[in-house]
C-alpha cells in the first residue's frame, strides 16, 4: 500500500483546487463577480438585444447606460427623491429603501420600476409587474422622447401626482434640450421599433398593465409588493411549505416582510416577487 505524507498530500490538494479554478476561468465557467450583462432575447427578431426583465438590483445607472444606452446622469436624477439625490454609480436597489415610506400602500418604485422605465425608453418588450409606478421626473424624462404616448405614461404615475403632461411641460421649461440618444440607445430602439411595426406581437410595457391595477397579479387583486408580509401570504392561501420552497430557506415570523427577509438573506426581493405573485394568483378563490 502506498502512503503519502500529510504535507505533500496537502500541497497536492491545494494545487488541485487552484489548478481547477484556473482551468475553469480559462474556459469561462468560473466567475467571482457579476458580469452585469442581462440575458438577451434568444429568438425572434429581437434576438441578441438585452432583455429589460433581467435587470437586477445590483445594476448601477452606469451599467444601464452601457447596456441600454440610457444616459446615467439623467436617469439617476429622474429617480431621485427629495433628500435622496442619486449618483450614476448607485445601485438601483437603493430605490426600494428610498421610496418605501413615500408611496401609497400597494405601489412600489424599485428594480421592477427601473425595468419598466428601460422598457418604455427603448421600446423593448416587458411583462409589467403590478404596483410598479414611476416618479414624476422619470415620466417627464420619458415624455420628452419623440413619439411617446403620454396617455400610456399616465398609467404609471403615482396616484395623486401631477399629470404627465404637466410634468413634461415643467421639465421642458427647466431644461429645453432633451439629452441626445447614444449610439447604443439608437441601435436598441431602432431594432425594437422595427419589430413592433412589423406585425409581430410583443408584450411591450406600454400595453401590458399599469400601476393602477392591471398587469400581473390581476387574477387575485392581491399584489405582492415591498410591504407584503409572510402573514399576508398565508392569509392569501399559501402554505409555509410553499413559501419556503420559493425562498430556499425557512421563512421568518408572520409580521416580517418578504423584502426584509430577502435583504437579511443577502437576496433581492425582486427574485421572489414574481414567483410569490404566481402562487397567490393560483390560490385565489
Amino acid at each position: 500500500m502506498i502512503r503519502i505524507k500529510t504535507l505533500p498530500l496537502g500541497i497536492i490538494v491545494v494545487a488541485g483546487i487552484f489548478g481547477g479554478i484556473s482551468i475553469a476561468k480559462a474556459v469561462g465557467y468560473y466567475e467571482t463577480t457579476s458580469s452585469k450583462e442581462p440575458a438577451r432575447f434568444k429568438t425572434g427578431e429581437l434576438a441578441g438585444l438585452p432583455n429589460p426583465a433581467d435587470i437586477r438590483g445590483s445594476y448601477t445607472w452606469l451599467d444601464l447606460e452601457r447596456v441600454f444606452g440610457i444616459p446615467a446622469a439623467e436617469s439617476a436624477a429622474a429617480f431621485s427623491a427629495p433628500g435622496h439625490a442619486l449618483n450614476p454609480s448607485d445601485r438601483v436597489s437603493l430605490l426600494e429603501e428610498i421610496y418605501l415610506a413615500i408611496l401609497p400602500k400597494g405601489y412600489e418604485i424599485g428594480t421592477g420600476a427601473v425595468r419598466l422605465f428601460v422598457s418604455l425608453y427603448t421600446g423593448l418588450p416587458l411583462e409589467v409587474e403590478e404596483g410598479n409606478v414611476l416618479p414624476d421626473a422619470a415620466l417627464a424624462f420619458l415624455a420628452s422622447r419623440p413619439g411617446m404616448d403620454l396617455a400610456v405614461l399616465q398609467r404609471y404615475a403615482i396616484p395623486g401626482a401631477s399629470s404627465v403632461q404637466d410634468s413634461a411641460q415643467s421639465a421642458k421649461t427647466e431644461a429645453p434640450q432633451a439629452p441626445q440618444d447614444s449610439a447604443a440607445t439608437q441601435a436598441v430602439s431602432s431594432q425594437a421599433l422595427a419589430v413592433s411595426g412589423s406585425g409581430t406581437e410583443t408584450a411591450v410595457a406600454t400595453g401590458t398593465g399599469s400601476g393602477t391595477g392591471t398587469g400581473s397579479g390581476t387574477g387575485s387583486g392581491r399584489a405582492v409588493v415591498g410591504k407584503t408580509t409572510f402573514g399576508d401570504l398565508y392569509d392569501w392561501g399559501l402554505s409555509e411549505a410553499q413559501v419556503e420552497s420559493v425562498l430556499g430557506y425557512k421563512p421568518g415570523p408572520r409580521s416580517q416582510t418578504v423584502r426584509d427577509s430577502a435583504a437579511a438573506a443577502g437576496k433581492e426581493f425582486s427574485d421572489f416577487r414574481t414567483q410569490f405573485q404566481a402562487l397567490v394568483d393560483q390560490a385565489a378563490p
